[in-house]
């Protein structure tokens, strides 16, 4: 079940790098992968800790996304940014 997580977030990583939004997208189902595969091997506490670290970084990739947007108008990654100058 985690391989589908992963082989998801892979594809759309390489397919859909040029937005953020599918960045962070891509990064949530590598996480969901994560969370899957290590679930059974660990136990509740580890889970707890990996389940805020999500959170945290989803809340902070949002805050980033919004105030790229509001200052710059685009949510284009700024790798292809760089690229397009």
């Amino acid at each position: 079940m985690s391989i589908i997580f992963l082989i998801i977030s892979l594809l759309m990583m390489l397919f859909k790098w040029q937005r953020y939004i599918y960045v962070l997208i891509s990064l949530e189902f590598m996480m969901m992968s994560v969370f899957v595969k290590f679930y059974f091997f660990w136990g509740g506490v580890y889970f707890f800790f990996l389940l805020c670290h999500s959170v945290i970084s989803s809340i902070l990739g949002v805050v980033v996304m919004v105030s790229s947007i509001k200052f710059f108008g685009s949510d284009m990654c700024i790798y292809y940014s760089l690229k397009l100058s």
